[in-house]
């Protein structure tokens, strides 16, 4: 019988103490030194109280979410909610490989994709925040030359926000075919652009890419340490990576999967996308994301300040809402690309969302800042699954609370 084990974890007062303690007990065991980030916060409370209501409206959503889960035939997943900082929902549904009966768990590694632009952009903004970089800065003030003259011309801004001018996916071929970064980019130079700088969004995980060697040179650190040392690490994301082979070497993690013949087969783990880590190489298990949408949420501010989100999730550009999911869940909308993010505005509401696809792994991330709540799910395939349960658990949340400050803050909750 198909997905015959399930790992289930329902956060009531109990088990969310559970769930803290497992993801608070250490950290990732690289050496690094990492930068002050301020005194922790005192007597905050250990759990988030949930009234009646809210149990009740998480109670339906979990059969909503198992009965798609099954209904997309998804070989494993798994979804966090996160509300004023606390992961009030958390699941971990199926298997990590279709060829075997080894359960997903909470550690579990997926790979992110694009949804890993959000950490570089933050990443970015974090060393704007130290007068390491500017966002107007040029590509030229940072990479060796020679280079070519428009160069001068694209900014950090442009390439976060994919407005540089480049065409559209240009050379995403070598990417699947594993060349190095800096081959990758030196091959992108090679093009004229197909538009200046600023005119249009072009999507382009390259371009993207260069975020890479400008932080290296503002920093003299390699791209990935800064990552472990700003964000991994200080947010106690203890089992996320950002390379091929801490993917491959994980016994706990995720295969990915492929359709064929009607159903979701293993396939195999590839080095491409790792090779243009910033726009799409980051590994990270569901608690390590409920770590991340504590943060991006505004419930970390020791080492993501929201000046820094203010930034990275403010549109630099209007755009099309592809997403078909997002684009019907409230009319009229608007579409825009801030930087690593993409923002939504609806009538009442405004979500930042971004979501990804790589060698098999599908995952998104959104987020309603003003409501202080955000979901993330990652699936070991291409299914519908995560569309699906990110949009559908908007529009239940809104239409079950309204639209003002939903679920009550910690402090203002009645305690049961």
């Amino acid at each position: 019988m198909k997905k015959s084990k399930v790992i289930f974890i329902y956060t009531s007062i109990t088990s969310i103490l559970a769930v803290l303690a497992v993801v608070l007990i250490g950290m990732n065991e690289r050496h690094l030194s990492l930068k002050p980030i301020g005194e922790p916060k005192k007597n905050e409370p250990e759990v988030l109280e949930l009234t009646d209501q809210q149990e009740a409206f998480l109670k339906s959503f979990d059969e909503f979410v198992h009965d798609k889960f099954n209904s997309t035939n998804t070989p494993g997943a798994s979804v966090v909610i996160v509300k004023d900082g606390y992961p009030v929902y958390k699941v971990a549904l199926g298997f990590k490989s279709a060829n075997s009966k080894d359960s997903v768990d909470t550690n579990t590694l997926f790979r992110l994709a694009s949804v890993s632009k959000g950490f570089s952009a933050i990443l970015a903004g974090l060393e704007v925040k130290d007068s390491m970089i500017r966002w107007t800065d040029h590509v030229s003030d940072y990479l060796p030359q020679p280079l070519p003259a428009y160069c001068d011309s694209i900014t950090i801004r442009h390439l976060l926000s994919h407005t540089a001018g480049f065409q559209y996916q240009a050379f995403s071929t070598l990417i699947e075919d594993e060349l190095p970064r800096d081959t990758l980019i030196k091959n992108l130079f090679t093009l004229s652009l197909s538009r200046n700088p600023g005119e249009i969004h072009s999507y382009q995980n390259i371009a993207y890419s260069i975020i890479e060697p400008i932080l290296e040179k503002a920093t003299g650190q390699d791209f990935k340490d800064l990552i472990y040392k700003r964000i991994f690490l200080p947010l106690h994301m203890k089992t996320a990576s950002i390379s091929y082979d801490s993917m491959i070497n994980e016994t706990d993690r995720a295969e990915p999967h492929g359709y064929r013949n009607k159903s979701y087969v293993p396939t195999q783990l590839h080095r491409s996308y790792y090779n243009t880590a910033a726009a799409g190489g980051i590994n990270a298990s569901i608690n390590d994301m409920a770590q991340w949408l504590k943060a991006i949420t505004g419930n970390n501010e020791e080492v993501i300040p929201s000046s820094v989100l203010d930034q990275v999730f403010k549109p630099v550009i209007q755009i099309r809402v592809k997403n078909p999911y997002f684009s019907q869940l409230f009319t009229p909308r608007e579409g825009y690309y801030g930087m690593g993010w993409r923002i939504m505005e609806y009538p009442k509401d405004t979500l930042v969302y971004h979501g990804g696809y790589a060698n098999g792994f599908k995952s998104g991330v959104a987020l309603d800042r003003s409501k202080n709540i955000g979901i993330c799910i990652l699936t070991n395939a291409p299914s519908k699954f995560s569309n699906l349960v990110m949009t559908e658990f908007f529009k239940r949340y809104y239409e079950e609370f309204g639209h003002d400050d939903l679920l009550a803050s910690a402090d203002a909750l009645p305690k049961k």
